[in-house]
């Protein structure tokens, strides 16, 4: 059986791995290089709590956040490779007394719901070792949010799919999707069809660019900087700036901006600038620290913020993309969710939370019928 994945960022690298391992014939088209999209971009989060996460998308992730361990170990056995997974914790300092009433109240909701969440006065983070920015009060620390090195991540997939027999189709642009009475047939692109059994679109925010699927780019800025010792042992994350230290270097990553320019590339003066305020003020010691690095990406975002995952309208046809911030953290239960459904005919209840149907989309679906 063939299945053709369309997107070579972690969860197109992620499902490719998948299959192939499940001796499927596996195709993976992808436009530029593999992992070189939001998947590299990223800062390799594991946060639901940090990110204030509740209802069923909550659940959600920290189901996958729970897989990540066995993820980790898994690619690991595959290819040798140390992706950097680091269950260090999360910090989200407060600002002001209004932030920290906000966050008290998460952490008490938190604690409520049986999830690891503590509140740390300004005190306990300065005996801690941390030298604060004068307005922070203090912080929730969330001891169970944690991290993936993302470019160790892709490169260990990217190290994978290519020593398999995975069939990699890199600078190859999908223009459109073949059908036949509303089945699946075969990607159109610039260098031919290529036909399968199944495909899966995980093209992050060029998605829609294939299907007409409601997802849109949200660029995100990020820059990175050389701790001279280990200052830091956790990630920081606020309104501000999240702030991450690497588990196998002095690397700090530092990001990121939020910007609804459609695809406009490059960095920007006043996006650098928002990242080192942000970093300051919470840090007010970084300021001498070797600038080592800048970069921006596309997330792929939907109207109400969520994934879409699952069946689309063409049979045969399906989706992973719109995960927005948590493409990295999602990765695992991504791919289950698609395998069990393709390969073992088994339908998640989440499926229908982030079902392709709720945007209304089945009219006008740019196909073709052959």
């Amino acid at each position: 059986m063939r299945g053709v994945i369309v997107g070579g960022g972690v969860i197109g690298l992620s499902l490719a791995r998948a299959f192939s391992k499940l001796g499927y014939e596996v195709v993976l088209i992808e436009k530029g290089f593999l992992g070189r999209g939001a998947s590299w971009a990223a800062g390799g989060m594991l946060a639901p709590q940090a990110e204030g996460l509740s209802g069923a998308f909550l659940d959600f992730c920290l189901e996958s956040r729970n897989m990540y361990r066995e993820f980790a170990q898994e690619v690991m056995v595959d290819t040798g490779d140390d992706i950097g997974f680091w269950e260090c914790g999360i910090i989200s300092p407060a600002f002001s007394e209004e932030d920290a009433e906000m966050l008290k109240r998460r952490v008490f909701n938190y604690n409520k719901m049986g999830l690891r969440a503590q509140w740390l006065s300004r005190d306990e983070l300065e005996t801690a070792g941390y030298i604060l920015g004068k307005q922070i009060v203090g912080g929730a620390y969330y001891p169970d949010d944690k991290q993936v090195d993302n470019r160790l991540l892709t490169n260990s997939l990217i190290k994978f799919v290519k020593s398999t027999k995975v069939n990699v189709m890199e600078r190859t642009i999908a223009v459109m999707i073949n059908t036949d009475k509303g089945r699946f047939v075969s990607v159109k692109t610039d260098k031919g069809d290529v036909s399968g059994d199944f495909c899966i679109i995980s093209a992050g925010a060029w998605t829609g660019e294939i299907y007409n699927i409601k997802v849109f780019p949200v660029k995100g800025q990020m820059i990175s900087f050389r701790q001279n010792k280990r200052d830091l042992d956790k990630i920081f994350y606020s309104k501000k700036a999240y702030i991450i230290p690497r588990k196998n270097s002095n690397m700090v990553l530092v990001g990121a901006t939020e910007e609804n320019v459609s695809f406009k590339a490059e960095n920007t003066v006043g996006g650098v600038c928002v990242l080192i305020k942000g970093l300051l003020e919470t840090f007010p010691n970084m300021k001498n620290r070797e600038f080592t690095d800048k970069w921006y990406g596309f997330r792929p975002t939907t109207p109400d913020g969520l994934p879409i995952i699952g069946k689309t309208d063409t049979e045969n046809l399906y989706v992973a993309t719109g995960h927005y911030r948590n493409g990295i953290l999602l990765t695992p239960i991504t791919v289950k969710l698609l395998v069990d459904l393709i390969h073992k005919k088994e339908e998640s209840p989440y499926l229908n939370i982030f079902n392709f149907f709720r945007f209304n989309q089945i009219e006008g679906t740019r196909n073709k019928s052959q």
